[in-house]
């Protein structure tokens, strides 16, 4: 399951760039395996932990391919997995993500049953094999059914606005309803009380959303943000406004005005998105990156630089504030701190993090435009050995082309060539960085190795 919202707990770390947080109510889960002895619930723990956090990270890495930085947390009962302050995802990307967590849990559950079909001898092994089928495939299908607040059911609200172009309210709490009454129908026939009050949250919230006035909030802003970047802000503040007009509290009110900035920053009305700005509530912060934007329309770039540099060291620099905190780094002559940017965001990702290489990739642009090619150079190589993609290839030969080393940038293009970059051939034939090679015999060779 996924969220918004802060969250507090016993024990916090990082698992492969993300954010966990260990609920205290997870010290509860060995109690309901403890009466089959110290051993069992071992098992039983270790089970609900390595597949719970696992889901969750599908969830989190769903929400990374979007640009975002995910937190997630683990209690008694599940997890949740929080989307970033200020995030407002269009409902296509709520889908994606709604669906990651259960794609895992299945592909967890079938690697269980392959084990299951080696009968393991060892009978820790086969108990951990049986509790795994369980929690992966029963609950995971469970988890798959269309209701509230369960994974199934978010897909459905979110389907469901993708589907017909609006957000559909009462039809997703009646499907849930239904839903829930049949959860707690069976739950009784097979005597799995727990299961039983799954249903009944799934009547509870389903009844919620099918007397709620107005849309869905979350999918309505996602929608809006879709507009808006997409060209169409005035269709986008219309949706805001009919949103505002039906929020339940000063804080729905409050999360649709800032939407309401983000949509006339899009426009690049920036005085009429400071207009909004100061009728938000007192104490209301606006997200880092929406504050940047409205900064650098005043081209205060130290004040840039004091909402955006934190989310560095807090790893949620997002991909499309990199290169507005590079731009002003690079107005204050602050090279170096780019570069320290760039790095320490590949220190802390890992090979597949495709955020942190993203990132990366936008900073070291705005150093070879700013013409300091030796440190893009260096950003490119260690961003090249972390991930091995073609385009830091690509970008290393550009790099070395403006340095003067020609024999060098054709060693990177040879790179760039075997890590298959997409529309390298265009890249080459077009690209004004590159122009210095054309004339190369050993260019023009490895041009017809690149297919069209």
């Amino acid at each position: 399951m996924f969220g918004s919202g802060d969250e507090r707990g016993l024990v916090r770390f990082s698992l492969l760039g993300v954010p966990v947080t260990i609920d205290w109510s997870f010290l509860l889960v060995p109690l309901f395996a403890v009466g089959g002895g110290w051993e069992r619930a071992a098992v039983w723990t270790g089970v609900i932990f390595v597949s719970v956090l696992l889901h969750e990270l599908g969830h989190a890495f769903a929400m990374r391919v979007f640009g975002m930085a995910p937190r997630v947390s683990l209690y008694a009962f599940g997890g949740l997995t929080f989307w970033p302050a200020g995030a407002a995802p269009s409902p296509k990307q709520n889908f994606v993500v709604s669906g990651a967590g259960p794609a895992v849990s299945i592909a967890l559950g079938g690697l269980s049953l392959a084990v299951r079909a080696l009968e393991p001898a060892s009978p820790t092994v086969a108990l951990i094999v049986r509790d795994s089928l369980f929690v992966n495939l029963f609950w995971g299908a469970i988890n798959l059914l269309p209701m509230l607040p369960l994974d199934g059911g978010h897909m459905l609200d979110t389907g469901a606005t993708i589907m017909t172009g609006t957000p559909r309210p009462r039809w997703v709490g009646l499907v849930s309803v239904l839903s829930g009454v049949g959860v707690g129908v069976g739950a009784l026939a097979l005597g799995q009380p727990f299961l039983g009050l799954i249903g009944v949250f799934g009547v509870l919230r389903g009844w919620e959303r099918w007397t709620t006035r107005g849309p869905d909030l979350d999918a309505t802003i996602g929608q809006a943000m879709e507009l808006a970047f997409g060209g169409r802000p005035a269709e986008a503040e219309g949706l805001l406004r009919l949103l505002e007009t039906a929020a339940k509290s000063d804080e729905e009110r409050a999360r649709v005005r800032e939407s309401l900035v983000w949509v006339r920053v899009a426009a690049k009305d920036f005085e009429g998105a400071e207009a909004v700005a100061r009728t938000l509530p007192a104490g209301w912060r606006l997200s880092p990156e929406l504050r940047a934007r409205l900064l650098a329309a005043k081209d205060e770039v130290d004040g840039v630089i004091d909402a955006l540099l934190p989310e560095v060291t807090n790893g949620a620099l997002t991909v499309t504030a990199a290169p507005l905190l590079a731009s002003a780094l690079l107005a204050r002559g602050r090279t170096r701190e780019v570069e320290a940017t760039a790095t320490l965001m590949l220190a802390n990702a890992k090979r597949r993090d495709d955020v942190a290489a993203r990132v990366c990739a936008e900073l070291s642009a705005r150093l070879f435009h700013a013409d300091e090619p030796a440190a893009c150079l260096r950003l490119c190589e260690l961003s090249w050995k972390r991930f091995a993609n073609g385009e830091d290839a690509f970008n290393a030969a550009c790099c070395h082309v403006k340095l003067g080393a020609p024999d060098e940038a054709m060693r990177w293009l040879g790179e760039a060539v075997r890590a298959g970059m997409p529309k390298l051939r265009e890249a080459l034939e077009v690209d004004p960085d590159v122009a210095a090679l054309r004339a190369r015999d050993d260019f023009k060779a490895l041009l017809a190795r690149v297919p069209a």
